[in-house]
């Protein structure tokens, strides 16, 4: 039986590259969902659905 050395842990920085960026988009496609279940167009109103499904921003980051 072969072992696998620790070094087959380390990932490529595609690897890393690739698992971000599916990442962004399941997370994308979550938040996608929540809207849709949105009864108005409004953004406030799809903003108070992404809010109580546990979304948060970072305010320091929004920029005005």
């Amino acid at each position: 039986m072969t072992q696998l050395s620790d070094n087959s842990l380390i990932e490529t920085p595609e690897e890393r590259e690739a698992f971000e960026c599916l990442e962004r988009q399941l997370q994308i496609d979550a938040l996608a969902a929540i809207a849709r279940t949105s009864m108005t167009m409004s953004c406030t109103g799809i903003a108070a659905k992404l809010f109580d499904a546990g979304c948060r921003v970072d305010l320091a980051l929004v920029k005005k």
